[in-house]
């Protein structure tokens, strides 16, 4: 019998959700794996976690960078780094500056303890060294932004020159410092970044 338009439709669609589902399952066990530990992490570790073959894994994943960069981008997805692309075309630059920290500061709060490891593993684990860097990028390239916006509206802290202004935001706004407040501090994840929102705009803005 003859297979129609829409049956094989159908069949295809299964198979990609089957496929998707799959993929998910992984990402979410190796995110489960490095919640607990910091310690290297292999595929066959993650295959067995995930209850599927190394062969299964591979098809997904050929190396532990690429699934350590699905981690990242599965926690971005659900902090809603959108929201903090978002911010940064705020017309006031001032706002942008509070709007995108609070927005980066949640990144954190969606899952410290994974973020906590993964920046760990990138100690332990040379296969981390570039997810973590692409990371640090994407956040250097919106401080940058930021700055670069505050220096051209005229709102930079009197004194303060643009370059500078980046390197205060990165040491303000970097996991560690909130995370400290989160844990010596006791400070609850609101008030963790509003504290680092608030320094962030008295360190470099003219209004601060």
């Amino acid at each position: 019998m003859a297979v129609t338009p829409e049956r094989r439709r159908y069949t295809m669609s299964a198979r990609a959700d089957a496929v998707a589902r799959t993929r998910q399952q992984i990402t979410q066990a190796a995110a489960a794996r490095i919640r607990i530990s910091p310690e290297p992490l292999t595929l066959l570790d993650v295959a067995a976690r995930a209850g599927v073959s190394r062969a299964t894994l591979y098809r997904h994943f050929a190396s532990v960078t690429a699934l350590l960069d699905a981690v990242a981008a599965g926690l971005l997805a659900r902090a809603r780094f959108d929201r903090l692309l978002a911010a940064l075309e705020d017309p006031d630059p001032v706002q942008a500056l509070r709007d995108v920290v609070t927005a980066g500061t949640g990144i954190w709060a969606a899952d410290p303890a994974l973020v906590r490891n993964l920046l760990a593993l990138a100690s332990t684990q040379p296969d981390a060294v570039p997810v973590i860097a692409q990371l640090e990028h994407g956040r250097l390239a919106a401080l940058e932004r930021l700055a670069g916006r505050l220096h051209q509206a005229g709102r930079l802290r009197r004194g303060l020159t643009q370059d500078h202004a980046v390197d205060l935001l990165l040491v303000i706004t970097a996991f560690p410092a909130w995370d400290e407040l989160r844990t010596a501090r006791h400070r609850s994840p609101q008030a963790a970044t509003a504290t680092i929102t608030d320094l962030a705009h008295h360190a470099v803005t003219a209004d601060g």
